[in-house]
């Protein structure tokens, strides 16, 4: 968190960006034969997008012709290039988490208490011209403060995947750890998303799966 404690005012007088929001990022498909999750969750704040939203005045959103996003003091909300590189590759028909009969589903899970902000947010924020991070997601988004193991519990319950066939990404360390107690592969990013992590993430996901199988033999 480089904004500081999360508290209830408006915005800390001076933030930056993570490098990682301007890095190059080349997502790649998963290892042919690899175990896929068949949910990947994300949380929002300096994980998809930054700044978190606490620290922005918030909504009303303001959309201008290049897609910019910007709150009511003409501050721009970023979506970190991994965030959308790798929901646009999961989402692709023709890609590994469709077309090998995973089916894969993407969500996200916030405890901001800037829900409304949040789901506006989600409603302009684009990966193409056709399809908004909420479209991505449908009804698979949990925004509300408390443990992320509430949100998780409703994630498994709308998509009816288990928790050992989901990958979660996240920059808090808590909310790590909370998760991945309940069997979900939980990556630790912090400074956002980014190809690390999601190399990463596939890697572990594929490694407990391994580890899965071998001790049911």
């Amino acid at each position: 968190d480089r904004g500081g404690t999360k508290t209830k005012t408006r915005r800390p007088r001076t933030f930056s960006f993570s490098p990682t929001m301007d890095e190059p990022c080349f997502i790649k498909p998963p290892p042919e034969g690899a175990a896929l999750p068949r949910l990947v969750c994300y949380d929002l704040d300096d994980t998809v997008w930054f700044p978190e939203l606490y620290m922005m005045c918030g909504a009303p959103w303001s959309k201008d012709e290049l897609g910019r996003v910007t709150d009511t003091c003409g501050t721009e909300l970023r979506v970190y290039p991994a965030a959308s590189e790798s929901i646009r590759l999961m989402l692709d028909p023709d890609g590994p988490f469709q077309s090998s009969g995973v089916g894969a589903k993407v969500a996200f899970a916030s405890r901001t208490n800037r829900g409304k902000w949040a789901m506006e947010a989600l409603d302009l924020l684009r990966l193409d011209e056709g399809t908004s991070l909420r479209d991505a997601v449908g009804d698979l988004v949990e925004i509300f403060p408390g443990t992320k193991r509430k949100h998780f519990a409703s994630l498994r319950n709308k998509s009816g995947v288990p928790y050992s066939q989901m990958l979660f990404f996240d920059n808090e360390r808590i909310n790590v750890e909370e998760v991945g107690q309940l069997g979900v592969t939980s990556i630790y990013c912090p400074g956002g998303m980014s190809q690390g992590a999601w190399e990463k993430g596939l890697e572990t996901y594929a490694r407990n799966a391994r580890q899965r199988s071998a001790a049911r033999r």
